[in-house]
């Protein structure tokens, strides 16, 4: 009885890897595509051109081309709220950037849905949401101009709004932590394509 117990915690290295690697495969086949992993790198104040693919209602596959240049990432000193601009107030322990972008893109292609996130030099991930931060109301991000969009994704438009132009500057707010250090601005719409603008040379 001794050598079998012997022989199974000889074979129970084995089936513990063999385990590891089976969980390892399941992992990159269902998460593996969610997550941003092609990413298209540029720098601050450097045109980049990009393209990349989104799907239709009907599940057609169409190109988004376009150029992004971002501009600057400084204090946010006011956002846009539902009525007009808002001074920000931000609670202790808290930061807001203020992340600058300039799109040249068709006017007929959609950007509805876009994603922005500051990534600072402890490598920790700030995205952009809507949110309150003490009296302030903090906006979604958005990758268009207010009252001016592109098409929806099933073609659509809004209506009454004027076209979108095809070059125009966005600020998207971004809050981190207040001992954040910003150091690249990741950008997306559907994983796994990014772009990341690193603000240093």
């Amino acid at each position: 009885m001794r050598s079998l117990s012997w022989r199974w915690l000889l074979v129970l290295p084995v089936a513990l890897a063999l385990v590891l690697v089976a969980s390892a495969s399941r992992l990159q086949v269902f998460w593996w595509p969610e997550q941003v992993h092609d990413v298209t790198t540029g720098t601050l104040g450097e045109p980049l051109e990009l393209t990349d693919e989104w799907e239709d209602g009907d599940g057609g596959t169409h190109r988004r081309d376009l150029t992004v240049t971002l501009l600057e990432v400084v204090p946010a000193t006011e956002v846009q709220g539902f009525a007009g601009p808002e001074p920000v107030d931000p609670v202790p322990g808290s930061a807001v950037w203020e992340v600058r972008l300039r799109f040249d893109v068709d006017p007929d292609v959609p950007l509805g849905g876009c994603q922005v996130a500051l990534i600072d030099t402890r490598d920790r991930e700030s995205k952009a949401v809507g949110t309150t931060l003490g009296a302030t109301s903090v906006p979604a991000p958005d990758c268009e101009p207010e009252g001016r969009r592109g098409p929806d994704y099933d073609g659509g438009r809004a209506e009454g709004e004027e076209p979108r132009p095809p070059t125009y500057e966005v600020s998207v707010p971004v809050v981190t932590d207040d001992d954040a250090e910003p150091e690249t601005v990741r950008l997306w719409w559907e994983a796994p394509d990014a772009v990341e603008l690193s603000l240093r040379d």
